[in-house]
């Protein structure tokens, strides 16, 4: 018989029960029988003993001072990961065959990378001072295109807002709602432009033709007697009254 303290343990990765083969995440705890089984230099190893929640055999998993994780001792195994569970929330899983960022060679190569990217900063920083030499070397003619880009700017903001202020009075518009700025579209359907659209359509529309008449008046004149000539001539002439 052993001495036992009771302890809360929480489960480091996913395991697979040897008995009942049920899987058991990770973040599971348990209330566990916490003993030590041995020391590595002057830190214990401490071993858990735990309950399946399925079957309520026993499975234990311990402490591994010496690569700072935790190992299945019995009654379990565990679950092999093809995926970075850093990527998907998860808590990193350590490995010792990792060269340790404290070493010298990773001080060495950190030492490397910060001095390329310190040369390449600098000769960024050599292009832009560079670039801005250039455009101030005429303080006066650059602040002469400043001034005057300035200006052209102000009186395009000032135009523009003068036709806001005419057009909220045209239409009741409030002065607390803003107003859209125009865009291309709406240039393309302005009134002026729809309007020579519609010309310019018209235009190019082919003409109907006309048909030329399939027989002449004279020939389409009914074919009249000798006697029904001398009736149409009395008929029509001026001095010709009814009876």
């Amino acid at each position: 018989m052993y001495v036992f303290d009771l302890d809360t343990v929480e489960l480091p990765f996913h395991i697979w029960c040897l008995s009942c083969n049920e899987r058991i995440g990770q973040g599971v705890r348990f209330n566990a029988e916490k003993r030590q089984v041995g020391q590595y230099y002057t830190t214990p190893i401490w071993l858990f003993r735990c309950k399946c929640p399925s079957c309520k055999s026993y499975f234990a998993i311990q402490t591994d001072p010496a690569h700072t994780r935790y190992v299945i001792e019995s009654g379990a195994r565990e679950q092999l990961q093809d995926w970075n569970p850093e990527e998907h929330g998860g808590f990193p899983i350590h490995d010792p065959e990792a060269p340790s960022e404290d070493g010298a060679f990773s001080l060495l190569e950190r030492k490397k990378t910060q001095q390329q990217d310190g040369a390449k900063r600098q000769a960024r920083i050599e292009e832009l001072e560079e670039h801005n030499r250039g455009r101030w070397a005429d303080p006066y003619t650059r602040n002469a295109e400043m001034r005057r880009a300035f200006r052209a700017d102000r009186k395009a903001r000032l135009e523009r807002a003068a036709r806001d202020a005419n057009l909220r009075e045209r239409i009741g518009w409030s002065d607390d709602l803003p107003l859209v700025g125009e865009s291309s579209t709406d240039l393309n359907l302005s009134t002026p432009v729809v309007r020579r659209d519609f010309y310019e359509a018209r235009a190019k529309r082919p003409k109907p033709a006309r048909l030329a008449p399939a027989f002449s008046r004279a020939q389409r004149a009914p074919q009249l007697s000798t006697a029904g000539r001398r009736l149409a001539g009395q008929l029509l002439a001026p001095g010709y009254a009814k009876r």
